[in-house]
């Protein structure tokens, strides 16, 4: 990671220009260096914070496709359990009109081709 440089020596000469003593444009230049040590970021820090926010985010993501994904197929499976029961259903329905009405069972023997 690259260090931010702070000129302490032309700062001093600029503060003393001005009307600071030696004294106070020392402590003030060795302020403001230990500050910017502390507390200034870099570019290439902020691009690697974000490198690792980015690879954050995209592993949530993936992790979120993947649950969505299986929430989908567990409906779906319901789904399909669901319908294959009502299909089930509604055959053994059919089977109980058909046995239990003498007219319903000979038009399911014409349909289906079934001959007495």
């Amino acid at each position: 990671m690259t260090t931010i440089t702070f000129d302490t020596y032309t700062y001093v000469k600029k503060l003393k220009a001005v009307g600071f003593t030696e004294e106070q444009a020392e402590l003030q230049a060795k302020t403001i260096a230990e500050l910017s040590d502390e507390r200034l970021v870099t570019r290439e820090y902020l691009d690697m914070r974000l490198k690792v926010t980015r690879e954050y985010l995209d592993l949530r993501l993936k992790e979120l496709e993947l649950r969505l994904e299986n929430k989908i197929d567990k409906t779906e499976n319901k789904i399909d359990k669901s319908s294959a029961q009502s299909r089930l259903y509604f055959i053994v329905l059919l089977c109980v009109i058909i046995v239990s009405n003498p007219k319903a069972l000979e038009l399911a023997a014409k349909i289906f081709g079934i001959v007495k």
